[in-house]
C-alpha cells in the first residue's frame, strides 16, 4: 500500500514554468500548471502512457484480439478534413503506423480484429466506410449519407446491423442499417451508441435538459432506460467484454457553461455502483474498455494552456479494481 501511494503521489507531481516580463522597474512572475500524467484513485491501477506525440489522440479501441489499438488523430496544424486520420499502433511495439489519412475518423472494430468501421468526411457530407487492417483502402457501407453527419458506427452483434448516429434536421439521431448499407431504420434521438457485446441492446447519451445523461435502449422492445441524472454530462459509454460494466466520462461546467473537468468512470449495467477512476488537474476523456483488462483513454497531461482546451491528448491505459 505504501508503493502504491508513493507510485499515485508520482503520477500526480506537477511541473511548473515560471515566465518574467519587465514591467518597468518590477519582474511580474506567472506560473503556468503543467499537468504531468492523470492521476489515479484507488478503484484503479497500473497507469500507463501509450502515445506521445504533439498531435490529438481521441476515441482509442483495441481489437478484440488484443493485439491492436486504433485511434482518431488530429492534427492541429492542418486545416479542414486533413486535420483527421486513423492510426494503428500494434500492442508491445514502438511506434504508430498512420492507417487512413484526410477525414478518416471515429474507429470501430469488426468481430474478426482485421476489418474497421469509420466516418469518412472527405464528401460533402460524411458517410460510413469500412476497411482492412491488412489492405488498407476506403470502401464505402452506403455510397451516401443517410444524413447530414453519420459517425460513431460499430457492428451490433446482436441483430448483425451497423450502428451509428446521423444528424437529421436539427438533431441527432440513433440508426441502423445492414452491412450492405441497406435498409436504413431511425430509433430516435441519441448521440455516441455502443452495442452489447451479446444482447440486442446498446449505450448512448443523449440531452436531457441541459446536460447529458447514458441511456440503456432495448432492440426488442424499444425501451429506453435512463441511468445518469444529476447536472452534470455523463458521455460516451462503453461496455465491458463481458457486458457487466460500463466505462464513461464524467464533464463538469461552471455558470457559464465552459467545461471544468473531465474524469473517467465506472458503473455497473443498473447504473449503481458507481467508481471515478481519474482524477487530478488532467481532462480525460472517450474511453473504452480493451480484451486485455485495461481501459483505453484520452488524456491532455502535458497542457499547459490554463484553460484546459482539448489540446496535446495522448493515450493513457489503466486496469479498473472491480
Amino acid at each position: 500500500m505504501k508503493k502504491l501511494h508513493i507510485l499515485k503521489t508520482a503520477l500526480s507531481i506537477l511541473a511548473f514554468s515560471v515566465i518574467l516580463h519587465n514591467c518597468g522597474s518590477k519582474n511580474i512572475t506567472k506560473i503556468i500548471q503543467i499537468d504531468l500524467a492523470p492521476a489515479v484513485t484507488p478503484d484503479a491501477k497500473e497507469l500507463t502512457r501509450v502515445t506521445d506525440d504533439n498531435l490529438q489522440n481521441f476515441y482509442p479501441v483495441l481489437s478484440p484480439d488484443g493485439k491492436k489499438l486504433l485511434y482518431h488523430t488530429i492534427d492541429p496544424s492542418q486545416v479542414g478534413s486533413k486535420q483527421s486520420h486513423i492510426d494503428l499502433k500494434t500492442i508491445g511495439s514502438q511506434g504508430t503506423t498512420p492507417l487512413l489519412t484526410e477525414g478518416c475518423m471515429y474507429p470501430s472494430w469488426m468481430p474478426d480484429s482485421k476489418g474497421f468501421y469509420f466516418t469518412y468526411a472527405v464528401p460533402t457530407k460524411p458517410v460510413i466506410a469500412k476497411s482492412k487492417i491488412d489492405q488498407g483502402g476506403i470502401n464505402y457501407v452506403s455510397p451516401n449519407s443517410n444524413g447530414d453527419y453519420d459517425h460513431y458506427s460499430s457492428h451490433l452483434k446482436g441483430t448483425n446491423k451497423i450502428l451509428f448516429t446521423s444528424k437529421i434536421g436539427s438533431d441527432f439521431q440513433l440508426c441502423t442499417m445492414d452491412p450492405t448499407g441497406l435498409n436504413f431504420t431511425l430509433l430516435g434521438v441519441g448521440e455516441s451508441p455502443y452495442p452489447h457485446p451479446s444482447n440486442k441492446e446498446f449505450l448512448f447519451n443523449k440531452k436531457v435538459g441541459n446536460f447529458y445523461q447514458i441511456f440503456i435502449y432495448n432492440l426488442e422492445t424499444g425501451q429506453q432506460t435512463q441511468l445518469t441524472s444529476g447536472d452534470f454530462d455523463y458521455v460516451h459509454p462503453k461496455y465491458s467484454p463481458d457486458g457487466k460494466w460500463i466505462v464513461f466520462s464524467k464533464r463538469e461546467k461552471n455558470k457559464a457553461g465552459s467545461q471544468t473537468s473531465s474524469h473517467i468512470f465506472l458503473m455497473d449495467i443498473n447504473g449503481g455502483s458507481v467508481k471515478q477512476l481519474t482524477t487530478g488537474n488532467t481532462w480525460n476523456a472517450t474511453p473504452s474498455f480493451g480484451s486485455d483488462g485495461f481501459i483505453y483513454f484520452s488524456s491532455n497531461a502535458g497542457n499547459s494552456d490554463s484553460k484546459r482546451n482539448w489540446d496535446n491528448f495522448d493515450v493513457w491505459k489503466l486496469i479498473p479494481n472491480l
